[in-house]
């Protein structure tokens, strides 16, 4: 198993040699002329339709989103969690979930970090975005069942001849330029493009305690806090007969400078820089081999992919204090998915295997740091997946009805070593887990409903069963997070309107939460777990031939247990338990378009025991925050030009973000493209 998981860099330009042959050889003997590229289509492959699945089309992404929280956060039951400005920390919550319970695909392999459990929402420019594939509280597809839900991107793969740049400039020093060109050919496309990103980000922030005058808080323009980021990418896309070959690489490499929210301390020059590499390569083979009778082989889908990051933290408050922190991560994962289809039902096993490395360098004014039990230690930690189970999808022929059951088995490795520590014991813990999904989807005409039960796990971090091996010390018994979840959904669509509503309850046992006692030394441990009831309505509707409405509701009810009485029958913190929007669409001309957008959000609490309020908050003490923010969008459009114009946040400059801070405020945006030039 090892062997397989450490299969060398070597590998991987032997295929990047197979894919330039092949890229070569299509090129010098087929014209380079616009035609049909038959393709196997990726998005939504499996046939279950129900209101927990969504997808955002190309389309819907490039016109309007800066990036792609931008996208994701209007989507019902999405709340985006952003420290405010570009290049900050940035999760996401689905239907009251943490960040570490939604799990993230970019091309079909999983990117959350198993060290820390996170992962970064804007890898990817919109521009090299191809859809966006969203499943609330279920896996997509196949695979480990998730607590919160899935978010799969899959990256640019046209299938035409295709050139554009765009350009873009906004407030606080926003400045942006993707490019982007595709060259199809009869059985070929090479698709390839970059981005590069820069903001000052110096929006103005209510800094608590002045540099100049602490015992005073002043209203000025947030210093260090600079982002640039630099994203290419290269997508090959082949078609032999039956089999389709795809080669994905992205590099990015990204710079942030790290303010001083307590002081805006005109001496700090901390950053956070990082370089990352992602490849992929897919197989798909579509088979349609007739055997043993109404038993047909399909096909088979085989990934495999690898990613390197290097990250680079510099804690630098002042010229006397320099404190570097290099984390490294790799992984690579395969992952083999046959279809055998028998008369109505479609069967599909699936074995993915992952393994994840992650290590940590420290230096304290260009001395190592000695691992002495109190401050943190460096550590190597590693850890392996091996997900297996199977798919299972009925559709009738009789009757509207349709279902799908899947189960997965985990088995999972971990270990951790200290570095520059005397006698350091390498620690490791084996489990394994399981989880399951149950649907059942029944549509008539306009009318379509659905039931889903799922069973799903968020599995403890690296860094929360075995800690820094210091301050933070690591729980071994810790207990993966789990959640029951049912939910009920209808759709109804008609020419000029559609409407669709779920509820869900969701039962959250063994929630992770760190401790801390009192002499500041910390730890993870389960601490009991939630209650959620949730509704969620949204309806479009055409009021004219160039006017539409669209209105979204969310409503989520939480009640915490615990065994510490502080954070028992509460509130779950980090979350809007209230949220309305409403949008208008209003096409002045053929050409343009403005966009009206327009959100409530209620109740938010900052901590788990409910006390700590918004400090901006105009509802008094003892309540909880609130926020209401309005967008508006203009936009001309031809079929080789592109403009729009935004202006967000346009009546309420100053809220409180999920951090508890100040945000941005307004800001405007102006974006010009130009197609096939």
């Amino acid at each position: 198993m090892n062997k397989l998981l450490s299969i060398p860099s070597l590998s991987f330009y032997c295929c990047c040699l197979f894919f330039t042959k092949i890229s070569y050889g299509a090129q010098s003997n087929i014209d380079s002329v616009e035609t049909d590229i038959e393709t196997i289509e990726i998005v939504n492959s499996h046939e279950f339709n129900s209101v927990n699945y969504q997808v955002l089309h190309r389309e819907d992404l490039i016109t309007s989103a800066q990036t792609l929280s931008d996208a994701l956060k209007n989507i019902n039951g999405i709340q985006i969690r952003q420290i405010s400005g570009l290049g900050n920390p940035v999760s996401i919550s689905i239907r009251g979930s943490s960040g570490k319970q939604v799990q993230m695909y970019i091309d079909g392999q999983l990117v959350n970090d198993s060290q820390f459990g996170g992962f970064d929402l804007n890898q990817i420019p919109t521009d090299q975005i191809e859809s966006i594939e969203i499943s609330k509280s279920q896996a997509l597809g196949t695979g480990s069942t998730p607590i919160g839900g899935v978010i799969r991107v899959n990256t640019y793969n046209p299938s035409e001849n295709k050139k554009k740049i765009a350009l873009s400039i906004g407030s606080f020093g926003y400045k942006e330029v993707n490019f982007l060109s595709n060259n199809a050919f009869k059985k070929h496309s090479l698709a390839f493009g970059g981005n590069y990103l820069v903001s000052d980000n110096d929006y103005n922030y209510l800094v608590p305690q002045s540099f100049i005058n602490p015992s005073e808080s002043i209203n000025e323009p947030l210093r260090n806090n600079k982002f640039e980021k630099l994203s290419l990418f290269i997508n090959d896309n082949v078609q032999l007969d039956q089999h389709q070959l795809r080669f994905n690489l992205q590099y990015n490499k990204q710079d942030k400078a790290l303010a001083n929210y307590q002081n805006n301390s005109p001496e700090n020059s901390s950053t956070l820089e990082s370089d990352q590499i992602r490849y992929s390569i897919q197989h798909y083979w579509l088979a349609d081999i007739n055997s043993f009778g109404d038993i047909n082989f399909e096909g088979i889908e085989i990934n495999y992919s690898g990613e390197t990051k290097d990250e680079l933290y510099l804690e630098r408050p002042n010229e006397d204090r320099i404190k570097t922190s290099d984390y490294k991560n790799t992984k690579q994962q395969i992952s083999i998915k046959p279809n055998i289809n028998w008369s109505t039902l479609s069967f599909t096993p699936f074995v993915d295997i992952s393994r994840q490395n992650f290590s940590s360098f420290s230096t304290q004014n260009g001395e190592a740091i000695q691992c002495n039990g109190i401050s943190s230690c460096d550590v190597e930690a590693a850890q392996t997946q091996i997900n297996f189970g199977a798919r299972i999808e009925w559709k009738s022929d009789s009757y509207p009805i349709s279902s799908y059951i899947l189960g997965n088995q985990l088995r999972e490795k971990n270990a951790n070593s200290a570095l520059n520590a005397i006698d350091s014991q390498k620690e490791t813990k084996n489990t394994h887990y399981s989880t399951q999904e149950l649907g059942i989807n029944y549509g008539t005409g306009n009318l379509n409903t659905s039931v889903n039960f799922s069973n799903g796990i968020r599995t403890p971090t690296l860094f929360e069963l075995f800690g820094d091996r210091g301050s933070f010390k690591g729980n071994g018994n810790l207990l993966p997070e789990e959640a029951n979840t049912i939910t009920l959904g209808l759709q109804y669509q008609v020419k000029q309107f559609n409407l669709s509503s779920s509820l869900y309850r969701q039962d959250l046992e063994n929630s992770i939460v760190a401790i801390f006692n009192s002499s500041g030394v910390g730890s993870y441990t389960n601490v009991g777990g939630a209650l959620l009831n949730g509704f969620e309505l949204q309806g479009n509707i055409s009021l004219l031939d160039n006017l539409s409405l669209s209105m979204q509701v969310s409503l989520i009810d939480s009640d915490t247990s615990s065994p510490f009485i502080a954070f028992d029958n509460k509130k779950l913190p980090g979350i809007y338990h209230q949220q309305y929007s409403a949008s208008l669409l209003y096409k002045i001309k053929p050409n343009w378009q403005i966009k009206i957008n327009s959100n409530l959000d209620k109740e938010l609490y900052f901590n788990r025991n409910n006390q700590f309020q918004s400090t901006n908050s105009n509802l008094g003490s003892g309540n909880p925050a609130d926020r209401s923010l309005t967008n508006i969008a203009l936009n001309w459009q031809t079929p080789k030009y592109n403009a729009s114009l935004s202006f967000n946040n346009v009546f309420n400059e100053k809220y409180q973000d999920l951090a508890n801070r100040p945000a941005q405020g307004k800001s405007i945006q102006l974006k010009f493209s130009i197609e096939d030039l």
